[in-house]
């Protein structure tokens, strides 16, 4: 009986569906004709909204009068009437640079509403020369890179240090990069095996109130979208100071829309990338990178498409790791107290998606993706203080199998005169991971300090609605459930004291809702107040039983988007985050350490200004203050946590093939310490390129620190000890960052 009520209530409140025809077109790049994904269709008779697949299909309904606008950024903006439509299998797109023309701050006119569409500008228009440049197209978003260049970034966003992942979650084609219990930090997401060439489209989010991105997502999220196909072939190769080398191949497999089948529309590519580099350091860094990419599409009827792809990546390198300030004097700014540091790492991921259209502007999605992880990291943080004889050096090891799946389904209905769309999603993700800390001498194992078979799965489902109330009015609301099973063997039980053995089960309920109005429709305000959690170390969820494996995240925010003419785009927010807990897993050290409960503020500013034709300036600022609410005033700061970030640039795009971009980061003092009696400095870099196109050849210099600013670009304050020194020392410890770099590159189209 209850099931029946449920389902009746549901249908009450869904509505019954107007009648309307259906059309199905695919939309095309008018120079290569292939398809476009992520395209916006908008009804604007009725507001229906519709998203092109990776093949560029589409499928909208609507009346023989209403009116049908098609838009994606970098392309110009097309408008047919639904009659129009109804004929056509195909429509072409004209690629050009007026990227502002196309964004709409109107909420019910957007698929995702909740996006940074500043960012997504970026991300279109910047610079991006290696897969961590990606992070900085997301306005307030800072990195740091700490062990030779083959470890995942420090970031820092909304006055958090995420570490390598730990509260900002990372997706690359709805697969999840973060990895959770990892070897060296919860949630650590290396984004190092992708390929930025291959980057079509990205959604960035801030604070934890998309329901789709659920753990790891509390000062925000990144999804990453590969493009579904090549127009050309290409062949590019990169030389830069410091010994650094890189090619990439890029092969259209499918030049004439064929591979297995004679009538079918399918698209495929291969991309492969190998890198080689010395660096700046003292000591070699001898990183050696490879990263496969493939991919395969295929649009099987009007109603069904098909994608798969897969992708590997390894590399390996030496790091002169983090140095004590004191010790600047002796080993110069760019050396080593023990440059035996570094690591190997791999990595392979395998995705499959099918997507069905069904009638009445529903459509059901089911994916299933595999992931392996290797990774090997050796690690001297405090060189002599423990082990006065043999130094700290510590091996940390895993090897991890991923298996997740992700169904989700979505209508359009109407109830009375207003309009909502529902999302149902639900999955699993399931990782077995076998791990071990190693004490060592220069890479030469001693003895085990930690050994452990995990198994940790992640069961969850939410619903979502955006409810479009009224022509101003859109309101995004629903709940997120998430269930973990927490399962760890210690393999040292009996023989040495590593941590136990044992399993836990625990759950969270994350509701979210935002509130849009447009009193314009070049002004957009929103309030937003959701939920996020992410989950901690399997080690700590059996451990420590009085502390929640999934401290829960309160945030709160309102602000505005807002346009002016077709000239500039802009965001203002102010938003507050409450933790649970700051309590994190010190990896190399195989402890806890929980900080207790948290609070931060906020101001996040971001616009984006067409000065002159083709030439635009952009300006990030962010204003963030966060204390401990556990420890007494005066001695509550969190510790590495940003205060003030700033980015600015100015970016030229000309139709002739000429690209300039001149860019500036800017990041306040910051304290290391919760009394702010230790601060970290503060550092302004400045960063230009150039590129030209001319006929099959594009041509690109670029330069970082121009002014050869001496910066640390990694820093903390701990204790350490040195070689001959009687005791432990608190020191500041850092790894510089790059000095004046110049790089040059060259690719042929064919």
């Amino acid at each position: 009986m209850k099931k029946t009520l449920t389902i009746l209530m549901f249908i009450a409140i869904h509505g019954a569906v107007v009648a309307q025809e259906k059309v199905s077109v695919r939309l095309v790049d008018a120079k290569s004709l292939t398809g476009i994904a992520f395209a916006h269709i908008l009804n604007q008779s009725t507001s229906s909204i519709a998203t092109s697949n990776e093949n560029g299909n589409f499928q909208i309904t609507g009346n023989g009068s209403d009116s049908i606008k098609v838009s994606c950024l970098g392309y110009g903006i097309q408008t047919f009437l639904f009659s129009e439509l109804q004929s056509k299998k195909e429509i072409e797109l004209t690629a050009n640079a007026e990227y502002l023309e196309t964004v709409s701050v109107v909420a019910y006119e957007s698929e995702n509403v909740g996006v940074q569409r500043v960012d997504k500008l970026s991300l279109k228009m910047m610079p991006v020369n290696n897969a961590q440049d990606l992070l900085k197209t997301m306005s307030g978003v800072f990195i740091a890179q700490h062990a030779g260049g083959g470890k995942a970034e420090q970031i820092f966003l909304r006055g958090f240090d995420n570490d390598h992942g730990t509260d900002f979650a990372i997706f690359m084609d709805d697969v999840p990069i973060n990895l959770s219990s990892h070897a060296h930090g919860q949630g650590y997401a290396d984004m190092h095996f992708i390929i930025p060439e291959l980057i079509e489209g990205a959604d960035y989010y801030k604070g934890p109130f998309e329901l789709e991105n659920g753990n790891f997502s509390v000062s925000g999220a990144a999804r990453y979208k590969s493009k579904n196909s090549l127009d050309k072939n290409s062949i590019q190769f990169d030389v830069g100071e410091y010994g650094y080398q890189r090619a990439l191949v890029l092969l259209d497999l499918t030049p004439d829309n064929k591979l297995f089948t004679k009538n079918k529309y399918e698209r495929s590519y291969l991309a492969l990338e190998g890198t080689l580099n010395e660096s700046f350091f003292d000591s070699n860094q001898e990183f050696e990178k490879f990263s496969g990419f493939y991919k395969y599409n295929a649009q099987f009827s009007e109603a069904t498409s098909l994608v798969v792809s897969t992708s590997y990546f390894t590399s390996e390198w030496n790091a002169s790791g983090q140095i004590p300030l004191r010790a600047v004097d002796t080993i110069g700014w760019f050396g080593a107290i023990d440059d035996t540091e570094g690591g190997s790492t791999a990595r392979l991921n395998s995705s499959v998606k099918l997507l069905n259209f069904l009638n009445n502007n529903q459509k059901i999605s089911n994916q299933i993706y595999y992931t392996n992880n290797q990774y090997q990291l050796f690690s001297n943080f405090t060189f002599f203080l423990n082990d006065s004889i043999n130094g700290d050096m510590v091996e940390q090891v895993e090897n991890r199998n991923i298996l997740g799946y992700i169904f989700e389904y979505d209508r359009e209905d109407k109830m009375g005169g207003t309009k909502l769309n529902t999302t149902f999603s639900m999955g699993f993700r399931s990782d077995w991971v076998q791990s071990e800390l190693v004490s060592a001498v220069k890479r030469k194992r001693l003895k085990y300090v930690d050994k452990n078979n995990v198994v940790e799965t992640n069961y969850w489902a939410y619903l979502k609605e955006n409810w479009k109330l009224s022509e101003k009015w859109l309101v995004q609301f629903g709940t997120r459930l998430d269930y973990f099973n927490f399962d760890i063997t210690n393999q040292l039980e009996g023989v040495q004291d590593g941590h136990g053995t044992g399993t836990r089960d625990a759950y969270r309920l994350s509701p979210k809702i935002s509130l849009f109005y447009n009193p314009i429709k070049k002004v957009q305000l929103f309030a937003k107040a959701g939920s996020g959690f992410h989950s901690n170390y399997t080690h700590a969820a059996v451990e420590q039983r009085d502390i929640h494996p999934l401290p829960k995240a309160l945030s709160a925010e309102v602000g505005a988007e807002f346009k002016v003419g077709k000239k500039l785009i802009g965001t203002l927010a102010f938003w507050t985050i409450k933790s649970d807990a700051e309590y994190i897993f010190v990896a190399d050290a195989g402890e806890f350490e929980n900080n207790g409960s948290s609070l931060r503020k906020g101001i996040d500013f971001a616009i984006k200004y067409e000065v002159l034709k083709n030439t635009w300036f952009n300006l990030s600022t962010n204003l963030s203050k966060g204390v401990l609410l556990d420890e007494k005033e005066g001695e509550n700061s969190i510790p590495a946590a940003p205060r003030f970030t700033s980015t600015a640039s100015v970016i030229y795009n000309h139709k002739s093939g000429l690209d300039l971009y001149v860019g500036t980061r800017f990041m306040a003092k910051r304290p290391l310490v919760e009394d702010e009696s230790i601060m970290a400095d503060e550092y302004f870099l400045l960063d230009a390129s150039i590129n030209y196109t001319y006929k099959k050849f594009r041509f690109g210099v670029s330069v970082q620190n121009i002014m050869n600013k001496e910066w640390m670009e990694a820093i903390f304050y701990d204790e350490s000890r040195l070689q001959g020194e009687p005791t432990g020392v608190e020191d500041y410890h850092f790894t510089p960052g790059t000095p004046r770099y110049f790089k040059g590159s060259i690719t042929y189209s064919f």
